[in-house]
């Protein structure tokens, strides 16, 4: 049986608008909706499910709504395009890629650390770069550029100083039969004639679509130019937190005449305080499209649904933890990794046991793990030079051997690692825990936490090394996360988005911490109201709001931080 869903949850899931879009609250049942529309489709509409294209903004969301989907339409939920636009993108890259101009169909994906690490080497050879400083410019003026390309699609002009580099750089992903991350949408654009002509969509669903950038609008507009499908939007700008990475939430409210709005202000998830609370921290936004949740939960006797601690030390917020009853589930949510280290050791320290979500992603950005996982893309794409530069220290080639290496390279037209291996590549043929055991049993202290990340990945999913890079391409912090945790979780805000707990604890609610002082130099405090609003819409049953010691002594100075003025317009 389909879901009994509200009025306004029905208006949206049945309209006929060609351009749709759902102003979906926190807690308002907009996986339900999206779930129920392609049901809708599917069932009502007669649509088949290979002309639906679903994005969502997390590879986990995308992993609950294609398990709603099979429960609710049964094998037709496989049939459609499901999944993260990164995805999307990394899927047409290895299918069409020779349209665009790469070797084969096994593209290899850079991770930021990759990029940033062959970017000074392409410095180091333009003579930009002596190994210790920039000359002429700072990486981070090649990074921002990279950047707004990544986010807008857009080069730099030949009179900027680090338009030379750009375009060598990008060069240089090319000959290596490579891309970025980032530069993973760049090719999803070019590859958009290309997909109309073998893909029939005829609808696009997009989740959280007020945390996309410029370029990724401009693609979702565009496939739904060349397929001529309907475009169905769920979001709210009151919950857009990537700003910093160039999300644009000002296109909704810009252009919000452009579409039919469907409101969802129904608040399915916490108890009255919390949702009043959060709509009146919200309503001092002025850059929103408005909307009022409405609770539909009473208040749990006894369990006072909002209240603050001050005062309250990292020390103290431990004691709290390891004392109180966290089996039901319990998120402390931070605005950085610092205050969150520093739990997560005290609890540590006290042998408490809990989750911290974020230590793996740091690892997987650590140069030992890359150095192995370079063996690994160098299994599926010979030709990526710069997998070799990062092993052939590893494997024995010196300097002198590799610039031979590089001379015949350049005058048979063969990639380095084929002239190093000959005609047969060592991992030809081998399945991912043949290689990872070979690199083991070769490299044993290279990264054992590198192998036991491998041995993880292969025994709950394949053997497959390509599948496995390509998960690894698209990893992400919510990745960390398991299914139905309990206990206690230790992660950031921004890693919480589209989760819920219980109970949530928001730590560290001072000026200077939450907002920031860099938001609030910058002018830009809705951006972290709307990062306050988040956090505070996780919890179900209870929010705890800390404030670390308001003033503190340090190397005989004193330090006042006053507690966030977020609090008062909330409560």
């Amino acid at each position: 049986m389909p879901p009994v869903l509200d009025k306004q949850q029905q208006s949206a899931v049945e309209t006929d608008s060609w351009r749709a879009l759902v102003i979906s609250g926190a807690g308002s049942g907009k996986t339900r909706v999206l779930v129920e529309r392609i049901a809708h489709l599917v069932e009502n509409k007669k649509v088949s499910s290979s002309g639906i294209a679903a994005f969502t903004f997390t590879r986990r969301a995308a992993g609950e709504m294609q398990e709603r989907l099979e429960g609710r339409i049964g094998n037709s939920a496989f049939g459609l395009t499901l999944g993260t636009m990164h995805a999307l993108a990394l899927r047409m890259i290895n299918r069409f890629g020779e349209v665009i101009g790469m070797k084969s169909r096994k593209v290899t994906i850079y991770s930021e650390w990759e990029e940033s690490y062959l970017l000074r080497d392409v410095a180091l050879e333009m003579g930009l770069y002596d190994g210790k400083k920039w000359k002429g410019m700072k990486a981070g003026d090649v990074m921002n550029v990279l950047g707004a390309y990544y986010q807008r699609g857009v080069e730099p002009e030949a009179s900027d100083p680090v338009h030379d580099i750009f375009k060598a750089f990008i060069q240089r992903c090319r000959e290596n039969n490579a891309m970025t991350y980032g530069g993973l949408m760049i090719g999803l654009r070019l590859l958009i004639p290309t997909m109309a002509k073998y893909l029939n969509i005829k609808h696009i669903l997009v989740d959280e679509v007020q945390d996309i950038d410029h370029l990724q609008w401009d693609i979702i507009l565009e496939m739904e130019k060349a397929f001529g499908a309907a475009l169905f939007v769920v979001g709210d700008v009151d919950q857009s937190i990537y700003e910093w990475r160039g999300a644009a939430p000002k296109y909704l409210v810009d252009h919000q005449d452009e579409f039919d709005i469907f409101r969802l202000e129904t608040n399915y998830r916490s108890v009255p305080s919390i949702v009043e609370a959060s709509n009146r921290l919200i309503a001092h936004n002025q850059d929103r499209i408005t909307k009022t949740m409405v609770a539909t939960r009473e208040e749990k006797d006894g369990f006072p649904g909002i209240f603050i601690k001050k005062n309250f030390s990292s020390e103290e917020l431990a004691v709290y933890l390891q004392t109180g009853d966290t089996t039901m589930g319990v998120a402390v949510l931070g605005r950085n990794h610092f205050l969150l280290e520093k739990l997560s050791r005290l609890l540590d320290e006290m042998g408490e046991k809990h989750e911290y979500i974020g230590r793996t992603t740091a690892l997987t950005n650590s140069e030992a793990f890359r150095r192995y996982h370079a063996f690994l893309k160098l299994a599926i794409n010979p030709y990526d030079n710069f997998s070799f530069l990062l092993i052939k220290d590893i494997v024995g080639v010196g300097r002198d051997l590799y610039g031979e290496i590089r001379i015949k390279a350049a005058e048979w037209g063969r990639s380095h690692f084929q002239v190093w291996c000959g005609d047969e590549s060592p991992y030809e043929g081998k399945t991912l825990s043949q290689i990872a055991e070979g690199l083991d049993k070769r490299f044993p202290e290279l990264s054992p936490e590198a192998s036991a990340f491998v041995q993880v990945w292969e025994k709950d999913h394949s053997n497959s090394v390509e599948d496995y890079l390509n998960f690894l391409a698209l990893y992400e912090v919510q990745d960390e996360i398991k299914k139905d945790a309990a206990g206690i979780s230790l992660q950031t805000i921004h890693s919480a988005k589209g989760l819920e707990w219980p109970v949530v604890i928001l730590a560290g609610c001072n000026e200077g911490i939450l907002p920031s002082k860099q938001s609030v130099n910058a002018n830009d405090v809705e951006a972290e109201r709307r990062l306050f609003y988040v956090a505070m819409t996780r919890g179900r049953d209870q929010l705890i709001v800390t404030v670390r010691p308001e003033i503190t002594e340090k190397d005989g100075r004193i330090y006042e931080s006053p507690q966030s003025r977020f609090i008062e317009e909330a409560l």
